[in-house]
């Protein structure tokens, strides 16, 4: 049980940077003030939002963040774990997609982008770390 609530508390947490950073993106991308994300033209966010391939069936990649991440913050809360690791690995494909996007497309990269793929793959450490491991490392 208290291994339990300790996960509950450190997803949380790590999901709530996750939230605030992915909010100061949108910030970004709807004021296109971009100052403090572009200070140069390989690490640009300023860049990146010009190249016209920042979204996927007309929906921006911001938003679809501000809705993953708080979905996937109550699917770590309230449902099995293992469907948890399971979405968080989409979205770490998904990412692989955004990295060729970035770096094979439009040779720049977003830093608040990659910030938030970093939360991700923090989190799915931190989820199979639980999974595959609780019964050795207390969480």
């Amino acid at each position: 049980m208290r291994n339990s609530r300790n996960f509950k508390l450190i997803l949380s947490i790590i999901f709530a940077g996750a939230i605030a950073d992915n909010i100061f993106l949108a910030h970004e991308y709807l004021t296109q003030n971009f100052n403090a994300c572009s200070p140069n033209a390989f690490f640009s966010c300023a860049v990146v939002a010009s190249s016209g391939l920042t979204s996927l069936f007309g929906m921006p990649f911001w938003a679809m963040g501000l809705a993953w991440f708080p979905l996937i913050l109550l699917v770590g809360l309230f449902l099995n774990k293992e469907i948890l690791f399971l979405l968080l690995m989409v979205g770490n494909l998904f990412t692989i997609y955004l990295w060729y996007l970035e770096l094979g497309m439009i040779h720049a990269i977003c830093p608040l982008c990659v910030s938030l793929y970093a939360f991700n793959y923090v989190l799915t450490a931190f989820v199979a770390r639980y999974l595959f491991f609780s019964q050795h490392v207390v969480v």
